[in-house]
């Protein structure tokens, strides 16, 4: 759809739960989009459908990329369902393409193995099965802001729908903002997208959207062979599993010391501070509703320097989305700009 399609053929029958669901969840993304998607138009699909006929007795897994709704989905979904019982997760899919190793420019194998080397133990010690898998399908749409906007749930349901004779049910951990009137803000990986990404065979869920990132991490707080084993953190090379100074970091670090955990345990860089959060920039509207969490709970616990700072952070990004949006005297400045570019446009063309 994003490339320009309007029609998917297929020699092979597909599944009718997936045919189903496919042009909801393209709908959605489409209208939620719509800084990106004016030119989109939903495909047609043209296909037999059969259904899977799946063995019985197959695994629940979830994806686990080391983060904190990663690893808060795992200890959840174990604190409720006892080992040997159906629906507890016993498989982790470890992806090498997405977060790390989708940058050709870049060599993330070594992080990615330094990974590997710290949670495939703490999965296998927890009976669960780690399985890695290495893709390129966030190379498919390289654009700014595509990945985590618009793509990155459908990718972790086509990998999820690559294991129907082994899975039954796989967990995509969500964003672990505030719950808002819309569930959560518009996100490629949205709890309302997986379930129509589904088959007969392998059913995607997101579960837990109760609780919020700070509750996420007063979870994790409780394990601190959990908390030490985090990887939040797409800036780390080889060395460290976090860089300890990054948007990420730092937020992930705050939550940790609201909930009584070590802000340094698994980070690198210096202690927390004022300036290390004015130094870092908001990317997004689940960032900012994540922030402005932490500087509640900051301002309650009293720690007003810190919170503070998160209030900036969070105005500095409110001003650059009003900017963005084109409103108030910048924003008419820009929409002027954009119009004389256009016309300038029109008018080389015609000479």
């Amino acid at each position: 759809m994003a490339a320009g399609e309007t029609r998917i053929a297929s020699t092979l029958p597909l599944d009718p739960v997936l045919v189903e669901g496919i042009p909801s969840a393209l709908a959605i993304i489409k209208h939620w989009c719509r800084d990106m998607s004016g030119a989109w138009t939903l495909p047609t699909l043209e296909c037999a459908v059969e259904a899977c006929v799946a063995p019985p007795g197959r695994a629940t897994a979830s994806f686990f990329s080391g983060g904190v709704d990663a690893t808060f989905t795992l200890l959840r979904n174990h604190s409720l369902l006892p080992v040997g019982a159906a629906g507890r997760i016993d498989h982790a899919f470890i992806v090498f393409g997405l977060d790390l190793g989708y940058l050709s420019t870049r060599d993330d194998r070594p992080a990615y193995e330094q990974f590997l080397a710290s949670a495939v133990p703490w999965l296998a010690s927890r009976g669960v099965r780690g399985v890695q898998v290495e893709t390129n399908l966030r190379q498919l749409d390289p654009r700014s802001g595509f990945w985590g906007v618009a793509f990155n749930g459908f990718a972790l349901s086509a990998i999820a729908q690559l294991f129907p004779d082994v899975v039954e049910q796989v967990h995509m951990g969500t964003s672990g903002e505030r719950l808002i009137d819309m569930v959560q803000n518009p996100w490629g990986s949205h709890p309302v997208i997986h379930p129509y990404l589904s088959s007969m065979a392998v059913q995607g869920r997101s579960p837990y959207i109760e609780f919020s990132r700070l509750k996420r991490l007063a979870v994790l707080a409780k394990d601190t062979d959990a908390v030490s084993r985090l990887r939040v953190c797409f800036s780390s090379r080889e060395g460290a599993l976090n860089c300890g100074v990054c948007e990420k970091c730092i937020r992930t670090r705050i939550g940790l010391l609201l909930c009584d955990a070590d802000p340094q345990a698994g980070f690198d860089g210096p202690p927390l501070s004022a300036a290390l959060i004015h130094a870092v920039s908001l990317t997004s509207p689940v960032g900012q509703s994540e922030h402005e969490e932490l500087r509640d709970a900051l301002r309650a616990h009293g720690n007003h320097d810190l919170a503070d700072a998160e209030d900036d952070l969070v105005r500095r990004w409110l001003r650059y989305e009003k900017w963005r949006q084109k409103r108030g005297f910048k924003g008419w400045l820009r929409r002027k700009r954009d119009a004389l570019q256009q016309r300038f446009a029109v008018d080389a063309a015609k000479r």
